[in-house]
């Protein structure tokens, strides 16, 4: 029998695609989240030293350095760990170190980095009694090597460093997470697009209030 006889057969579903498309795109925007203020190092706008050993910026922090970050407002995160405390005794007595770990989808589209910098306690819900601390990602891991991945960070605490040492010189842009869509905007767009939601829920109101049910007709 040669193999021009034999009944072709085609499937109408791509079963690893769908299961891949459901884990890494419907998953990573549907689970159960965390919403975190996000620094994201921008390596555009940051001034690098590339003439010193190993490069880098010269500062970390405050009026001299060239280190810029992208402020994201309510990003969720998943899969966050506990918070585990280790004391280790230095010169300065005994640091008490707290890591954890926490998993962002690549549907966000950026590349996180280490030395971006979380603030797990958002500014609104704490105005007056802002004293927890920030975290700063030491260490970033791929799950797959596919367009569609899951990165999961390793973050330590990152002592003595506030907010406002961040925001006073080292601001480039402050963005926003819409969960409308799912995507990142500028703060401005996030904002027009949240107040158009806001309408839209206020029209189909008044819309379902004017239907007539006997006729099929809106009425005023």
């Amino acid at each position: 029998m040669s193999l021009d006889t034999i009944q072709k057969y085609e499937r109408v579903y791509e079963y690893i695609s769908d299961y891949h498309k459901l884990l890494y795109d419907f998953y990573s925007k549907h689970a159960v989240s965390f919403l975190v203020t996000y620094y994201h190092l921008n390596v555009d706008e940051t001034i690098w030293d590339d003439n010193k050993l190993l490069g880098g910026a010269y500062e970390d922090f405050g009026s001299l350095t060239g280190v810029m970050y992208d402020k994201i407002l309510l990003l969720p995160v998943y899969f966050m760990e506990d918070v585990t405390t280790a004391f280790d005794g230095q010169e300065i007595g005994y640091v008490k170190e707290g890591t954890t770990s926490l998993t962002i989808p690549s549907t966000y589209g950026f590349i996180p980095y280490p030395g971006d910098i979380i603030k797990f306690d958002q500014t609104f819900l704490r105005q007056t009694n802002d004293i927890y601390p920030l975290f700063r990602i030491e260490g970033v891991e791929k799950s797959v090597n596919t367009d569609f991945t899951f990165w999961k960070l390793i973050a330590h605490q990152y002592e003595s460093r506030t907010t406002a040492n961040i925001e006073q010189y080292q601001l480039n842009r402050i963005l926003t997470f819409l969960d409308y869509d799912k995507k990142i905007h500028l703060l401005d767009d996030g904002s027009y697009l949240t107040r158009l939601l806001i309408k839209n829920e206020s029209l189909r109101a008044n819309l379902k209030d004017l239907y007539d049910t006997n006729s099929g007709l809106y009425f005023n």
